[in-house]
């Protein structure tokens, strides 16, 4: 089939928007007693109807549709970003970008419940350039960089991208590298991409850090102190984990057929009490029989040992860019820039304004 090419017709030549402008929209009972009111600098957002919404969503819409020119002729109707007065360089850490990242973490209105800590990591694979991103959470900041634990044994994930693949097809990374450590000097291992980025939102400070910089291992030892922070249950499913390995697969012919009597997610039922029987298998008993077996293996264990795949990174920062959102998109951009000596023993960080 023709790449972007749709299968039926009408839909080939104007494809179903599934989302449009989320949380612009906001939604009202009756879209026939909504008046328009007249739009200036200082009117709230005209409201959308949510039979507007629905239609734009669900069905296929052309450029001069009814339903898009009535959504998109209300230049007030986006979200303005207005919790913050101006960035400007005197709040802004004149030498050091993690202590400027340290004082927004610490910011009063980031509350705990908000997991603050929440980040995308992205890292690209090597030699495609195809990026992949995934959410994890920050665990540690110090003077070198911000670090976060995962599983990297796997050849088709993170694992793979960042610290390389196995010529002859291994499955997992053996061992996590030490620090300092070449892995491409390890036999059999392919050479890995250290260049990574995290990304923070805080939506309701209307903030972003965006950090670029290079992944580094943390040693077995100081990835070992945080796993002894971990409880029990998690401990046991890192061992069991095989992360990103496929467990289950079927063609869609073959599975319509397969869960008549399952459940149907296009009506979004309540999940009864018997979903297990009513369900089919889905590959989740396979990784429930590998907790069970690391059960068995570890038991009467005090304390469960670090898998070799699984430790802490640290990214150490090249770049370090603090967003604050502002009315009309203008909104205020610093970026720390690391410059280093000839030497490279030595560095400084340079700070820049950016255009919104």
């Amino acid at each position: 089939m023709n790449p972007g090419k749709l299968a039926d017709g009408d839909s080939a030549k104007h494809p179903k928007k599934l989302i449009f402008a989320p949380g612009d929209i906001q939604a009202t009972t009756d879209p026939k007693t909504t008046p328009t009111p007249s739009l200036d600098a200082s009117t709230a957002p005209a409201p959308i109807s949510r039979l507007a919404a629905e239609t734009l969503r669900s069905n296929a819409s052309t450029p001069d549709s009814v339903t898009e020119n009535d959504i998109v002729s209300h230049p007030a109707r986006a979200h303005q970003f207005v919790s913050n007065p101006p960035l400007t360089i005197s709040q802004m850490h004149p030498t050091n970008p993690l202590h400027q990242f340290h004082s927004w973490f610490c910011d009063p209105r980031l509350l705990p419940s908000s997991a603050p800590e929440t980040c995308t990591l992205a890292t690209a694979s090597m030699p495609t350039g195809r990026v992949s991103a995934r959410v994890v959470y920050l665990k540690e900041l110090d003077e070198r960089g911000w670090v976060v634990y995962s599983n990297w044994g796997s050849r088709e994930g993170k694992g793979g991208q960042v610290f390389g693949n196995h010529a002859d097809g291994e499955d997992t990374l053996s061992a996590m590298p030490e620090p300092g450590q070449d892995e491409s000097l390890q036999e059999g291992l392919q050479q890995g991409n250290k260049w990574a980025a995290l990304t923070f939102c805080w939506s309701n400070l209307e903030r972003q850090v965006r950090i670029e910089g290079l992944v580094e291992p943390l040693s077995r030892e100081e990835s070992e102190v945080y796993w002894r922070t971990r409880e029990r249950g998690s401990q046991i499913g890192a061992w069991a984990s095989w992360q990103s390995k496929v467990l289950w697969s079927m063609e869609p012919q073959i599975l319509i057929d397969r869960r008549r009597k399952s459940l149907d997610p296009t009506l979004r039922p309540q999940i009864p009490v018997d979903v297990d029987e009513t369900d089919i298998d889905d590959g989740r008993a396979l990784l429930e029989k590998r907790v069970r077996e690391m059960e068995e293996r570890f038991a009467g264990v005090e304390h469960i040992p670090l898998p070799p795949y699984w430790g802490g990174v640290r990214l150490v920062p090249e770049s370090v860019e603090f967003w604050q959102g502002r009315r009309s998109r203008l909104h205020d951009r610093f970026r720390y820039v690391r410059v280093h000596a000839e030497d490279e023993s030595a560095y400084r960080w340079r700070i820049q304004r950016l255009s919104p």
